[in-house]
């Protein structure tokens, strides 16, 4: 039965041979995807030795599968690699204490509206003092901006700085890594008025002025929601727009036409192409000495790459850009533009260039729509949907137009679904009938006349096209507030475990990537993920990095220690544990809470003390109780019966969730371990796979 069995097997192998390609992308996202979870520098050491031995291993195959494995490990170690290159590439000194309110000088590198403009971040590059190096910081402004202040002015302001804050829980999005990254070292808040020293010099961040100024003057000429998602589209600017929109959009599954992407940029680049190839196919001279498509496609490409740049260049948008450009150098090359091969290419370019991406829900989900629509439109039914017959008339070219937008439709979301629900524990119910309606809304009505309305502003001629460009912004957002408002149109999870997220990947890739019987093996991984994403443990307690909060999912509900009616932290918890926050712990059975503490039962056995910390517990309440919960330092006295929580724990720590039946606790440190940007991580040090730690320096005021 052996030799059957191989022979077969090598026959599958042999029969995808030209699909294997397009795992290189994956090969190399597994070995960054290692270096990033891999918590403890010693682990990712060994896996670069567990991906070059797997090569050599390889060697000792014959034919094919020898090819696959030895390319499989050296891409794996590249990934680990090139990680590691990353982060060194952007070491900086960090903050790793908190400072009172001082004054400090700088030169403005972003501003950031956020919440319909009520609060602005400033990026600045913080000037170097006697003891610490100019540096990047990110600091939080609660009172509109004085004129002048634009990016690359220099400012004074009067602060309190600390470190990025980590994860609000383990396995949640993780600022801190993010900043680290950014090359941003700490992050504060402005105290008081910003002061103006030096207004923008006139030569520079020239780009970024120019920005702010036309973010300004469409808000003001187009007003309300109109002017808000206009700002979004041109500019790629969402902080103008209000909460409660933003909201609406995400639920109704419509935020990616806010953030300027793939789409955005498909639009634009598509429009440019086919628009310029009409006008220089006018010129009979130019059609008959050279290739009208090719000089369409680089003016297309030309003005792709302004917009990225016009709108920000956010990462999303450069990454959509790259792809674009594959596209236009396969169309001139006389390619087919829309293939595996080329969006495998572009993803790896990304990635080798900015691991870190991986980690982006927006890379995570472009690259997963596309490649799930491009394998759709290879199948042989996605082929009909996309040909039309020899006699087709307007009625059934209109009907399969219609069903090939909904059939994308419906697998862009069996798709995106699993990523987003990971990422924010929900996912809209009905994204694929809203996009049905606002994607031809966005791409055929609102984009041209929003173009052809700022070429017209510049002459001063606007208003010719603005009495129809802000209804039809209108008529987006209203898209939006109705189908959010639809019974049902959010669908929640508690925070999906990454082992599930994980299983879901790996076997969907086989169903895109693969064309044979392979293809099928992902099914049994798809299905075994599902099953851990719906069943599997959550946990019940949640400790916050500070201790001040403290909360238990119970019957249902988040209960917390304190300030359950809204905020951050406590939104955060109620989107993982898929629980709504507005209870206190003082409403869970048999709970015993005054100003000073709270304890309580749980339905597990676990008792639990949470101290608010303005006073000490004493001997015989600690032990009295499994765990004890503190913001303050606790006394060596104080001993439960099985975990104390304080101030000196937490430090180390991070964030805390606690699986009370099992009595299992899981911190950040111990997802981030030696990382950089961890709360355990020694201060000014980054590990390196090879050689001695570097020393990344210390802000010490």
């Amino acid at each position: 039965m052996r030799i059957p069995f191989r022979a077969s097997f090598q026959a599958m192998l042999e029969a995808e041979r030209r699909q294997w390609i397009l795992f290189a992308p994956v090969c190399l996202g597994l070995g960054i995807g290692l270096w990033f979870l891999l918590p403890f520098n010693g682990q990712r050491q060994a896996a670069v030795l567990a991906a070059l031995s797997l090569a050599l291993l390889g060697l000792a195959l014959p034919g094919l599968p020898r090819r696959l494995i030895v390319t499989a490990g050296l891409l794996v170690a590249l990934g680990l690699l090139a990680a590691e290159w990353r982060s060194a590439q952007v070491a900086a000194p960090r903050l790793y204490h908190r400072l009172t309110a001082a004054p400090f000088a700088g030169t403005v590198q972003q501003i950031i509206q956020r919440e319909g403009g009520e609060r602005v971040q400033i990026v600045l590059l913080r000037d170097a003092s006697s003891i610490d190096p100019a540096v990047r910081v990110r600091l939080t402004a609660h009172e509109p901006l004085p004129p002048g202040v634009e990016p690359g002015a220099r400012i004074a302001v009067t602060a309190t700085l600390g470190p990025v804050p980590g994860p609000s829980l383990p396995g949640l999005h993780d600022p801190a890594r993010t900043a680290w990254f950014q090359g941003v070292s700490a992050s504060g808040r402005i105290v008081g008025p910003v002061n103006l020293i030096v207004r923008t010099p006139g030569s520079k961040s020239w780009l970024d002025r120019s920005r702010q100024h036309l973010s300004a003057y469409i808000a003001k000429a187009l007003g309300g929601d109109a002017g808000a998602i206009a700002v979004a589209l041109s500019v790629g600017e969402q902080g103008r727009a209000r909460p409660e929109l933003l909201e609406d959009m995400r639920i109704s599954g419509l935020a990616h036409l806010l953030s300027v992407s793939g789409f955005h940029v498909s639009v634009v680049v598509s429009g440019a192409f086919l628009l310029l190839r009409r006008l220089l196919a006018l010129s009979p001279w130019l059609a008959n000495r050279t290739s009208v498509s090719r000089l369409a496609a680089i003016g297309a490409g030309l003005a792709g790459t302004a917009y990225v740049f016009l709108s920000g260049a956010e990462f999303p948008a450069v990454r959509s850009m790259i792809a674009a450009w594959v596209v236009l150098v396969a169309l001139m090359l006389g390619r087919d533009p829309f293939s595996l091969r080329l969006i495998a290419f572009g993803a790896f370019l990304i990635l080798f260039v900015r691991p870190e991406a991986l980690l982006n829900p927006g890379f995570q989900l472009s690259f997963a729509a596309v490649a799930a629509i491009v394998a759709l439109s290879l199948t042989p039914f996605g082929k009909r949907l996309t040909m039309a017959g020899p006699e087709e008339g307007a009625l059934p070219k209109v009907g399969r137009l219609l069903l090939a937008l909904m059939l994308t439709g419906f697998v862009a979301e069996a798709v995106l679904t699993p990523i987003a629900l990971f990422h924010f524990g929900r996912t809209g119910a009905y994204g694929v009938f809203a996009n049905v309606l606002a994607i031809p809304l966005t791409s055929f009505i609102v984009m041209p006349l929003l173009g052809l309305w700022l070429f017209l502003s510049v002459l001063g001629l606007g208003g010719l096209v603005a009495w129809a460009l802000i209804p039809s912004l209108d008529l987006l957002a209203a898209i939006a507030s109705r189908v959010a408002a639809l019974p049902g149109a959010s669908l929640t999870l508690p925070s999906m475990p990454l082992p599930a997220l994980l299983l879901l990947v790996g076997g969907g890739l086989p169903l895109i990537l693969l064309q044979g019987r392979l293809r099928w093996s992902g099914l049994p991984l798809i299905l075994t993920g599902a099953a851990l994403a719906l069943f599997a443990p959550r946990p019940d307690i949640l400790i916050s990095a500070d201790g001040r909060q403290v909360g238990v999912v119970a019957d249902g509900h988040l209960h917390t220690l304190r300030g359950h009616r809204g905020g951050y932290l406590a939104n955060s918890w109620a989107e993982a544990s898929g629980a709504p926050a507005d209870l206190s712990l003082a409403s869970l059975p048999g709970a015993r809470c005054d100003r000073f503490a709270c304890a309580a039962g749980l339905q597990t056995g676990l008792q639990l003390l949470a101290l608010t910390g303005e006073s000490r517990p004493t001997r015989q309440s600690c032990a009295g109780v499994d765990l004890v919960v503190s913001p303050a330092p606790l006394s060596p006295a104080c001993v439960p019966r099985w975990q104390r929580i304080d101030q000196a724990v937490l430090k180390k720590s991070g964030a805390i969730a606690i699986h009370s039946g099992p009595r299992r606790m899981v911190s950040v440190a111990d997802r981030a371990g030696d990382q950089p940007w961890s709360p355990s991580a020694l201060p000014g040090e980054r590990p390196r796979l090879l050689g001695s730690p570097a020393w990344t320096g210390v802000i010490a005021e």
